[in-house]
């Protein structure tokens, strides 16, 4: 199936927001993800935010309005993506947040993994409703991850159904290089991330992920992935801080419990959304919490040697898929042995 070049041009546009705004100031995301739920069909391998069936809240009406209008303190240009887990398994709630941004003049988009894709008419009806109330486009994840769980023909009549109705130009595919491979296997039943690693080794099947996708070291990849990529000591992330993606993240997010995500750091919140002005001047005055203050001038590594020293740490074996792997199981260790705020929500560090 072909994807328009447009839609490939412009999918990391919307992604990340204007990418050539200048970082003024500090968190002020250019693209800001509104996490409904983190209840998911899926459980997948690469997941940042550690979604799963399981998890059952979502976010009221009430509090999607509320958020989308703490978003409009920032005067800066900026866009909201409805988000999940899949905001689609409760769509009358999708559209009444689409529709709350359109009542405030946000431009908004939405994520799905179309693992709801079931019949043709379903999808048309949802994406015209959603196109009615006001959503300019919408990004459809294509992975062997999402794979793994989801039929290929679904994400195929996502794609189709939304380049009808959103058009070529607000259509995006994440990435458009899987849809020749993720029906390599067949297009009707889901694909086990085993076959890749059977038919082309596990070497091959490692850099097809990590470097092919692009792959974040945090949430579940680093442990259920890991072994497909070379490990490294903690001490090889020395001189990596987090400064990028703490205080000038181009792409965060607000969830149902109130936590702003910073860039894609599922587990680690820079604080309450709700106190959004509050933050933001403590911030443009370099008052952080220790942890943040840590992660902001030392990174993971800092990190490690804090909890090392301070809560008996215990550095992993064989070593860590990425810096934010080490940032990751750091974390998983501090939950358990004191009382972090920023370490939020707990529900994160259950769903490994």
């Amino acid at each position: 199936m072909q994807v328009s070049r447009i839609a490939q041009r412009n999918i990391f546009a919307f992604l990340y927001g204007i990418i050539f705004a200048s970082m003024v100031s500090s968190l002020q995301p250019s693209d800001l993800g509104l996490i409904l739920s983190y209840k998911c069909q899926c459980e997948c391998a690469h997941c940042l935010y550690n979604c799963a069936p399981a998890r059952r809240d979502w976010m009221t009406g009430e509090e999607i309005f509320a958020a989308l209008e703490a978003t409009t303190y920032w005067e800066q240009p900026y866009q909201v993506h409805i988000t999940g887990g899949e905001p689609f398994l409760k769509f009358s709630l999708l559209l009444h947040a689409v529709e709350a941004a359109s009542e405030l003049g946000i431009q908004v988009y939405a994520e799905t993994n179309g693992g709801w894709c079931v019949s043709d008419d379903l999808v048309e009806r949802r994406f015209s409703a959603l196109r009615y109330a006001g959503m300019s486009a919408l990004l459809i994840s294509c992975s062997p991850f999402h794979a793994e769980t989801i039929p290929p023909e679904r994400t195929i009549m996502a794609i189709r159904k939304s380049l009808e109705i959103f058009g070529p130009q607000y259509t995006m595919v994440y990435l458009p290089g899987w849809l020749e491979q993720i029906q390599a296997f067949g297009s009707d039943t889901p694909t086990p991330l085993e076959a890749y690693v059977q038919v082309y080794g596990q070497e091959d099947a490692g850099r097809m992920f990590w470097q092919g996708y692009s792959l974040i070291s945090g949430g579940r990849a680093g442990y259920r992935l890991g072994h497909l990529t070379p490990k490294q000591s903690p001490d090889s992330f020395r001189e990596q801080s987090c400064q990028q993606e703490l205080l000038y993240a181009q792409h965060s997010h607000f969830d149902l419990y109130g936590n702003f995500i910073p860039a894609f750091c599922g587990g680690l919140v820079v604080g309450d959304w709700h106190q959004l002005p509050h933050l933001i001047e403590d911030f443009q005055a370099n008052n952080y919490s220790p942890l943040l203050k840590t992660l902001i001038e030392a990174g993971p590594y800092g990190l490690y040697e804090m909890a090392q020293e301070t809560y008996g740490y215990s550095a992993l074996e064989n070593g860590y898929a990425g810096k934010c792997h080490l940032c990751v199981d750091v974390r998983r260790n501090l939950v358990e042995k004191g009382d972090f705020v920023e370490l939020q929500p707990v529900e994160f560090y259950e769903n490994f």
